[in-house]
């Protein structure tokens, strides 16, 4: 039986992947702190490792006799160095890594810097890599995207539209990344490749508003807020009404449409419409 260590696995990712892993028959460690909740993750059937990610010593310790390591935690954090050593020390080749379509932005962060950096460390690390970089992802009250905005919208009679809202993005559901994951993991064809990760259509941020008016039922009022005034405000009172940081304001204004082709002709890549992911998601608010 393949045996795989999940780091980042109590994460709103993590739940997905590791319950598509024991789904499909293999053998799941995951390596947590102690003050980590692993009740979502179905800690019957996994084996739970405590520790940290700054310590190369408590990695090594989690990849003793693995496969395979995902790593879901964040490549935004200075973690990778630690965890690229573990996995060479310990001899375990094959990596997965999820990253995030955000490298692509033209904004020039310290966030975008650390995982740009990552990703060639994990690059140049001789390790059997494969990075997976999905977009925004939604699909429960978990996520920190899609479901903010529909109990923002359920609660208040308004929304705020920053700048004019026609900017793109490709929303992808969670659990379209999570099997996403465990292709690579027998696809020769994904070692030391990178794919794109993202929603079947791009829609602009007004048409995202609008489709969860109709499903839900709701009418709002949308209130348009200038780019410059929302990150005013943003950076006077931290966060705004939907939990947007300065960042997040700032990338409103662009389109965040990638290309997903290669990861569709290597793993076979079919995401939902998001009009079907909204609607699985809607049925969290309807229970």
């Amino acid at each position: 039986m393949i045996f795989v260590l999940v780091t980042g696995a109590t994460g709103f990712l993590g739940e997905y992947v590791v319950r598509n892993l024991i789904d499909a028959g293999i053998g799941v460690r995951v390596l947590v702190r102690k003050t980590s909740d692993v009740s979502l993750i179905g800690t019957s059937d996994v084996e739970i490792c405590y520790g940290d990610l700054d310590k190369i010593s408590t990695i090594e310790l989690a990849l003793e006799d693995v496969d395979i390591l995902i790593n879901l935690a964040s490549l935004g954090y200075e973690y990778v160095p630690n965890i690229v050593e573990a996995a060479v020390n310990k001899g375990v080749e094959r990596a997965i890594f999820v990253s995030t379509t955000s490298i692509f932005s033209k904004l020039d962060t310290t966030t975008k810097f650390r995982r740009i950096q990552s990703e060639l460390i994990i690059a140049e690390s001789g390790l059997l890599y494969t990075i997976i970089r999905p977009t925004m992802i939604y699909g429960s009250p978990r996520d920190r995207n899609i479901w903010r905005l529909i109990e923002f919208m359920e609660k208040w009679s308004f929304v705020p539209v920053i700048g004019g809202g026609t900017a793109l993005q490709q929303p992808v559901y969670v659990n379209d990344v999570a099997k996403c994951i465990l292709r690579t993991m027998v696809c020769d064809d994904s070692i030391r490749q990178s794919y794109n990760i993202a929603g079947l259509h791009s829609l602009s941020y007004l048409e995202i508003i609008n489709l969860i008016m109709t499903r839900m039922d709701v009418n709002v009022r949308k209130i348009y807020c200038p780019v410059i005034f929302a990150r005013i405000i943003t950076e006077l009172f931290g966060k705004i009404g939907l939990g947007i940081t300065s960042e997040q304001i700032l990338r409103f204004s662009e389109d965040k449409v990638v290309d997903n082709s290669l990861a569709i002709q290597h793993l076979g890549y079919s995401p939902l419409d998001f009009g079907q992911g909204l609607e699985f998601e809607l049925q969290w608010l309807r229970k």
